[in-house]
């Protein structure tokens, strides 16, 4: 299941997303290290209709604990706490994707409540997660704080990912304003966004929920990705 999932994965986000290099470096450890953490959801027909990674960390409770790299450092904390034999204290969600086929049927719901689950089956009462919003990158140039305090018409808020995350009861607790770090060519970057950058500039890269700075001079692009991170606060599954 791990290929049909990477292919899921894969073709679900912007190509530049996929050349972190926190992720390029420790992803895989996500199903070597910590397969129990992970989840997969079948239709009917035993096809993927949608997946959920997730890892095991230690967070004190604390909005400085919950670090402003978001993706990237709750990722590096998860593994280096494995190795260093820290036990966790609560997990993080890394990633949420639904097939295609799936989307806009409530599916999306349905993976974060399998993570709920998970979570109480081991042992835990929280799930924290640096949420990437669905919406922001039609909104490039508003900063992620003033995104957040968009509000739909139910009065939750206006992205629709965190909007989900809301009416399964997690709270926004901060911003992580570098929560994913990308910087290569702008050869790179010019494939990556299948565009070109005729001068160095800021561009607004499709996929992108923030300008992309473009230097020719030193022929750098560098992606630095605002998240949202936010908590579930879980009941535990009481025991007889």
């Amino acid at each position: 299941m791990i290929e049909p999932a990477d292919k899921l994965a894969g073709g679900a986000w912007p190509e530049f997303m996929l050349h972190d290099p926190v992720a390029d470096k420790h992803f895989w450890r996500l199903y070597d290290t910590f397969p129990a953490y992970q989840l997969v959801l079948l239709d009917s027909q035993g096809e993927l209709a949608a997946l959920g990674n997730t890892i095991p960390v230690t967070w004190d409770g604390s909005l400085h604990d919950l670090p402003d790299e978001g993706w990237d450092a709750i990722l590096e904390r998860g593994v280096s706490n494995f190795y260093a034999r820290i036990t966790p204290n609560c997990v993080s969600a890394i990633q949420a994707v639904v097939a295609p086929r799936y989307q806009r049927q409530g599916i999306s719901q349905e993976i974060v409540k399998a993570m709920h689950t998970l979570v109480r089956q081991h042992g835990f009462t929280r799930l924290i997660a640096p949420v990437r919003p669905s919406l922001k990158h039609r909104y490039p140039l508003t900063s992620i704080e003033r995104y957040i305090d968009w509000r739909h018409t139910d009065g939750l808020n206006f992205d629709p990912w965190l909007r989900t995350h809301q009416r399964l009861g997690a709270q926004i607790e901060k911003v992580c304003p570098r929560s994913m770090t990308i910087s290569s060519t702008v050869a790179k970057w010019e494939e990556w966004a299948g565009m070109r950058f005729p001068e160095s500039g800021v561009y607004i890269v499709p996929g992108a929920l923030s300008p992309v700075p473009i230097d020719l001079e030193t022929s750098l692009g560098t992606y630095i990705e605002p998240n949202v991170w936010m908590l579930h606060q879980l009941v535990a599954v009481e025991t007889r």
